[in-house]
């Protein structure tokens, strides 16, 4: 560096230094956004003392803004007012929106779980109706085989500390159980209440639900099922999570405990609980350590009313008990109380990042998993699976991909056995 660049530098230095007085704050390119929704995140610049502060605030606001999903293009700009009374450079913010299309029409094609099933999906969304960013999406979705669908979503945000929201939805959709060879057809309406409490995600659902079962060849047990259900239930969910990464994390945990209470009107009447815990920490060597506990319980309310296949706890799969079948533990039939265990090492691939890239986003890992189900406790306690293995991951843009080598060390004759590859794609994994 020569003299005149570092004085050149000392010079900048010092003016980021300078105090300075934020006067005012412009808003240029609303349309139908009401100011009152940005408002709130512009508010922390005026704050700034100096310019290094601004420029730290105004990241901060240009991401805060970018989440509202409101806007294609966002530029700052800083002018310059000159000196006041104190000697305080004064400087005004202008801030040039450029709101998003309100209407948006589009089509995608994916997979469902890797079971060979493609899924053509068109959605219309209506965005920012009433000028608070309240939403409209109306999405149909047409599988090849097991599914079909569409659905009727209202979102309206609430610009609050705690980050709320409120959904209205109904939807009809009819499915295949590809494990149990059954159908289901639901019509089902909903209203969502979310929020942020205690550093987590607080959801409180009420749904109404009317199902009707049938299919072919089944087991006699879900045949006595077949017919028409109807459900109305209350939902709360809580999700607390700390990793530094959902997909593949090396530390924090994860906790989340959901309970429904069904019996309203209909003939479903239980209260459900489903609890599930994750700790990550960093070991010797490069190496993760992941430790995973779930657990659940169906508690029926009514002898007259009774919790259907469903509603049961399933076990097995590669995001489950590794080494068996999707829901391939206790099939088909399923349980009313759960217990599943994982234990995980992982660390990078001895490849350099730059090599292809490979080292950036491929881990190999080596698990123990451990679960049951069954419909008293005796069950839970009786014949637990047991599986060991190792395998890769690899994290693919929002999911988590894993290609394994499982082999399964207890299991029941009657379980569906997966020993040797198994391919998982999803997003929580055991």
């Amino acid at each position: 560096m020569t003299h005149h660049e570092a004085e050149d530098k000392k010079v900048v230095l010092k003016i980021f230094k300078h105090k300075i007085r934020v006067k005012s704050v412009k808003i240029d390119g609303l349309r139908r956004v009401k100011e009152d929704v940005i408002v709130p995140h512009l508010k922390p610049m005026l704050k700034a003392n100096n310019l290094t502060a601004l420029v730290g605030l105004i990241n901060t606001t240009n991401e805060n803004l970018d989440t509202l999903d409101a806007f294609d293009k966002i530029d700052f700009s800083i002018d310059h007012l000159g000196r006041n009374s104190d000697n305080v450079n004064e400087v005004s913010l202008r801030i040039s929106l450029c709101e998003a299309r309100r209407h948006k029409l589009g089509m995608n094609v994916s997979s469902d779980k890797g079971l060979n099933d493609g899924n053509f999906n068109m959605f219309y969304t209506a965005r920012n109706l009433f000028g608070r960013l309240e939403s409209l999406r109306v999405n149909y979705v047409r599988g090849t085989k097991i599914s079909d669908g569409c659905s009727v979503v209202f979102d309206k945000p609430y610009f609050s500390k705690n980050k709320s929201s409120f959904k209205m939805g109904v939807s009809k959709e009819n499915m295949l159980n590809r494990t149990a060879n059954y159908m289901t057809s639901d019509v089902k309406s909903s209203a969502v209440y979310q929020m942020d409490l205690f550093g987590g995600k607080s959801e409180l659902t009420a749904e109404a639900l009317w199902q009707q079962i049938h299919g072919g060849n089944v087991a006699m047990k879900i045949r006595e099922e077949f017919g028409h259900h109807l459900k109305c239930a209350l939902r709360h969910k809580y999700v607390r999570d700390t990793r530094d990464d959902t997909l593949v994390a090396t530390t924090g945990s994860r906790h989340s405990i959901e309970t429904e209470l069904a019996g309203f009107m209909g003939d479903v009447n239980h209260l459900k609980i489903d609890l599930e815990s994750q700790f990550n920490a960093k070991l010797l060597l490069g190496y993760s350590g992941a430790l995973s506990l779930r657990a659940g319980l169906i508690h029926e309310l009514s002898e007259n009313r009774r919790t259907w296949i469903t509603d049961k706890f399933f076990c097995g799969g590669p995001g489950s008990v590794r080494g068996f079948y999707e829901d391939g533990v206790g099939r088909p039939l399923g349980g009313t109380m759960h217990w599943g265990a994982g234990l995980s090492l992982s660390r990078n691939l001895p490849f350099s990042p730059h090599i292809w890239g490979l080292g950036k986003f491929m881990k190999i890992h080596h698990f123990v998993n451990a679960g049951n189900l069954g419909n008293n406790k005796n069950d839970l306690m009786v014949d637990p699976r047991l599986s060991v293995g190792t395998g890769i991951i690899m994290k693919i843009v929002n999911v988590r991909m894993e290609i394994n080598y499982a082999v399964p060390l207890r299991y029941k004759p009657s379980d569906v056995v997966n020993h040797g590859l198994q391919f998982g794609i999803g997003i929580n994994f055991m």
